[in-house]
């Protein structure tokens, strides 16, 4: 292995991409972030459901709505997947969420990305701001580690498989998923860690920029520190939000969004 093959070398470079990227990010003109209400207008919901504890809640959610999920009271975690309800190939990619943005603090203002490079949601309001991109959802093995033998407990895996068919869609549709309201981030050793149970209120705003289906598992995040499953009831409450402006906070803020926006329009345009 030479030494433009080795790790350390591939490290350096994407550091040197990062910090080159994030000065001219810092040169740009900002546009202020919109208030979002913190209470949405009675006649411009469109649906709101209470998703119990360990249950899955899917939609169908109209560019230019706004998907708010709300918690009441202290939970681990509400997982999201997301789909283009016109052409299902495209979907939520995490990694690309993180690798794009130069950041795995994925809160306010920030994108979330798809497989193909365009935009299927904004954060557009965010009361918490520690969301988890890296660790995904619970699986049948991580709730078996976490709460020991005895009786099974709802999954995200399977209630994301659940939401997908409602949807004609199947296992190989389901992929890697962000967990709103769970502080995941990493130890001086690189190592995942819990950083605080989200207790008391919190909201966050998922702007669609394009149709999509959306799907919401309400299971702990393999994480949380609770050693008991008692996930607590979120809700999901679909609104008509206002149109951004031209100078729209997410669409303007780096370089990086206003590409990711141009494939977005640009396809959306065909």
């Amino acid at each position: 292995m030479n030494g433009e093959e080795s790790p350390e070398f591939y490290r350096q470079r994407y550091l040197e991409l990062k910090s080159r990227a994030q000065e001219k990010n810092l040169r740009r003109p900002r546009a202020s972030m919109a208030e979002a209400p913190a209470a949405i207008p009675k006649d411009a919901i469109v649906a709101e459901d209470a998703v119990p504890g360990g249950w899955y809640w899917t939609h169908i959610v109209r560019r230019g709505q706004t998907l708010r999920l709300a918690s009441d009271t202290a939970t681990e975690g509400a997982s999201v997947l997301m789909w283009n309800a016109d052409d299902t190939s495209e979907r939520l990619n995490p990694a690309d969420t993180v690798k794009v943005q130069w950041t795995a603090r994925i809160g306010q203002g920030k994108l979330l990305l798809s497989d193909m490079g365009r935009v299927l949601a904004s954060i557009t309001a965010d009361s918490f701001g520690l969301h988890d991109c890296i660790a995904g959802g619970s699986t049948p093995g991580s709730n078996a580690r976490k709460y020991g033998e005895g009786p099974s407990h709802r999954n995200t895996r399977d209630n994301f498989l659940l939401a997908a068919a409602k949807h004609g869609l199947g296992p190989r549709d389901v992929g890697p998923c962000i967990t709103f309201f769970a502080p995941v981030t990493t130890d001086e050793t690189g190592r995942l860690v819990w950083r605080g149970t989200a207790d008391g209120s919190h909201h966050v705003d998922l702007r669609a920029e394009m149709n999509l289906i959306i799907a919401v598992s309400n299971c702990p995040h393999p994480l949380g520190p609770s050693t008991r499953f008692d996930a607590q009831s979120v809700r999901a409450i679909v609104w008509r939000s206002p149109q951004p402006a031209a100078s729209d906070f997410c669409r303007t803020s780096t370089e990086e969004a206003v590409r990711a926006f141009e494939n977005t329009d640009a396809a959306l345009a065909v």
